[in-house]
């Protein structure tokens, strides 16, 4: 039950974040650069002053993508002391014929906060407060997609700062179509560890690179020991760096959400711009046991290594991390053969309806999203073992999707993503079974497979069985043996 509850909290947060109107532009107007200078100018409530300048054509505009953040937007007036025109959550400079954009504003984060209650906007924890890039640095128009933003964060003496965004020099830096999604920022965070990892492919390419994990704390009561947390971040964060020949990105941040009064993880989430960051919301109450039980984490640090999806492709990016989750801690040695067969075979016909009725991308159902796509990767997994006689999995095109780029922080479309995968087998099996299952129902004979690879469905639990055709494959899918 603790999955289906938090899948269907995961979906209800994206369905609810709506994406704002692209501001109307003048012709020939377009934002080269912009660089942001945010200030902390009072501690409580948070305020935040942020001055910009920006080479660029004129007229520009510049855009909340945080629509709660809009009303906390206050000052906001350019070099000469003049108010923006406001509409909505839209800010328009006045003048059609500037080269050098350059305004100021302020924001209340603390106000967001209130409005929003929400780690994806602003929520306030304590001392802490974890507020996206996205909601206090306003998004240039137009831009060219590619338009660079950087960016430099001041906080006093008594008060740290720690954001998933690709640190350059001593500020940070990204595109301007990342700051719709842009990454976990934490206004005062109570502690802040820095986990050294093999760097993206460097075990599979015997390369000496490394990736830098940052393990934040926001405040609020822990039973545990901060040291064991981190150590159970870094052990999954090796986990799936293993997976995928080494963590699969350069810099990523795991942001620690304290919530009073529960045990064990009951949410995760990743943003993945400019770099990936993750939220975790980790009960007071937790023991080092409910981590051992926990699945959360190495379910969102999987997403770091595959492509981001605009619009389509849910399906298979949380099926892939569905299905790989449990396949990576049996490896790690945190479950069993037997529990990872358990609970595909109790849990995968969950995405049977959409699979077979109405199509993975037509489906609203969490459960067929979550487990259709999972099953999708099995029988993918399946047939590409059984097709090249063992010598690869579907793991092996999803190491060729890394390698051509293709991590959390890259939005590619779906048939890319497959026609990659599908490209390191030979046999185009993501498409075809996309092709059966995406758009459309097709039939799925799901107790036929378990009886090919040996897995008996009991009332509770499942019991393996050796002599099956395909019990070898099963092993090899949970050990990764050839």
């Amino acid at each position: 039950m603790k999955r289906v509850v938090l899948f269907a909290a995961a979906l209800f947060v994206a369905s609810c974040a709506s994406e704002p109107p692209r501001a109307a532009a003048g012709k020939g107007a377009r934002v080269e650069s912009c660089h942001y200078e945010a200030r902390v100018a009072k501690t409580t409530p948070l305020l935040l002053d942020v001055r910009v300048q920006c080479a660029a054509r004129g007229p520009l505009a510049f855009v909340a993508s945080e629509r709660p953040a809009a009303r906390h937007i206050s000052k906001i007036v350019d070099a000469r002391g003049r108010a923006l025109e406001r509409q909505g959550a839209t800010f328009s400079m006045l003048s059609d014929a500037v080269t050098t954009a350059s305004f100021s504003y302020r924001v209340d984060l603390d106000g967001v906060a209130r409005d929003a209650e929400s780690f994806d906007i602003a929520l306030r924890s304590g001392r802490s407060l974890i507020a996206p890039a996205s909601t206090w640095i306003l998004r240039p128009e137009p831009h060219t997609g590619h338009t660079e933003i950087t960016l430099r964060v001041h906080t006093p003496k008594d008060m740290g700062f720690v954001t998933g965004l690709t640190p350059v020099g001593d500020g940070y830096r990204m595109d301007a179509h990342e700051v719709r999604v842009s990454t976990y920022a934490v206004f005062g965070p109570r502690h802040i560890e820095t986990l050294m990892l093999p760097g993206p492919l460097s075990q599979a390419q015997e390369s000496s690179s490394q990736s830098r994990l940052t393990v934040a704390f926001a405040d609020g009561p822990l039973d545990l020991k901060r040291q064991v947390v981190t150590d159970w971040v870094g052990g999954s964060a090796r986990a799936v760096g293993k997976f995928w020949g080494g963590f699969p990105v350069q810099h990523g941040l795991v942001v620690v959400l304290p919530s009073e009064g529960q045990r064990g993880v009951s949410f995760g989430k990743v943003l993945p711009e400019s770099s990936p960051g993750i939220v975790i919301v980790l009960g007071e109450k937790s023991d080092a046991e409910s981590l051992k039980d926990d699945w959360v984490l190495v379910h969102e640090l999987f997403h770091l290594g595959f492509p981001s999806f605009q619009g389509e492709g849910k399906w298979l990016d949380e099926g892939l991390a569905t299905y790989y989750e449990p396949i990576i801690r049996a490896r790690a040695g945190t479950k069993t053969e037997n529990e990872v067969w358990g609970e595909f075979a109790h849990a995968m016909p969950q995405g049977l309806p959409a699979m077979q009725n109405e199509g993975l991308e037509n489906t609203k159902s969490y459960r067929g999203i979550y487990w259709g796509g999972a099953l999708v990767a099995l029988l993918a997994d399946v047939e590409i073992r059984e097709r090249s006689r063992g010598k690869q999995g579907l793991e092996a095109g999803l190491l060729k999707v890394l390698e051509a780029g293709g991590n959390a922080s890259e939005v590619w479309t779906l048939d890319q993503a497959m026609r990659v995968c599908d490209a390191s087998a030979g046999l185009g099996t993501l498409r075809a079974l996309a092709a059966r299952h995406a758009h459309r129902g097709s039939p799925v004979d799901l107790d036929a497979l378990w009886r090919k690879l040996g897995v008996v469905r009991l009332r509770r639990g499942v019991r393996l069985t050796d002599d099956a055709p395909l019990s070898q494959i099963r092993k090899a899918i949970v050990f990764g043996a050839p």
